[in-house]
């Protein structure tokens, strides 16, 4: 079975898309994506993180597996979209079948209890969230928003970069909804 290496822009099974690669490997000028890369997954309308599946070779950027087709997406969808190659010079040749579908939503249901740990862990600590372009993958500045969470909203306006004010673990684990107001 080969599978083919993911980089930058390559698809889902449900339509979305890879937007961050961080090794400083490229294929034709286009960046490798890593384990725990994001994505967009617009069927569930939420970012998702690149898990590693099924039979491979081991093939590491800074301590961590490289993305091949046929890997997880991890987002709100059960089961788990698959990523799909948007090119076809590299690739693994590995023995073995793809896993089936009760075997990647088991691996994305703890893949997404370990991010949610992760991310609850740390009070103190403040992350805040990037709006971007749909299609270009831009990040949209100047931009109001809203945040909805469970027993308040917050509302202001991304800066430069995309991103909305930093919130708490506490007002994450709050969060309800998030949408742009121009």
């Amino acid at each position: 079975m080969q599978r083919y290496h993911i980089t930058l822009g390559a698809s889902t099974s449900a339509g979305g898309k890879v937007i961050s690669a961080s090794s400083c490997c490229s294929i034709n000028g286009i960046a490798v994506a890593l384990e725990g890369d994001t994505l967009l997954c617009p069927a569930c309308r939420s970012q998702g993180k690149i898990r590693i599946f099924g039979p491979r070779i081991p093939e590491s950027w800074n301590g961590k597996q490289v993305a091949l087709q046929d890997d997880l997406c991890v987002c709100k969808c059960t089961p788990p979209p698959r990523l799909i190659a948007n090119q076809s010079l590299k690739c693994q040749s590995v023995g073995g079948a793809p896993a089936d579908d009760h075997t990647a939503t088991q691996t994305a249901s703890a893949a997404r209890e370990e991010m949610q740990s992760a991310a609850l862990g740390d009070d103190a600590q403040q992350v805040a969230l990037r709006f971007l372009d749909e299609l270009t993958q831009a990040p949209l500045d100047a931009k109001r928003y809203r945040l909805e969470l469970s027993d308040k909203v917050i509302e202001g306006v991304t800066d430069s970069h995309g991103y909305t004010q930093p919130i708490t673990a506490a007002d994450r684990s709050q969060l309800l909804a998030w949408q742009l107001l121009d």
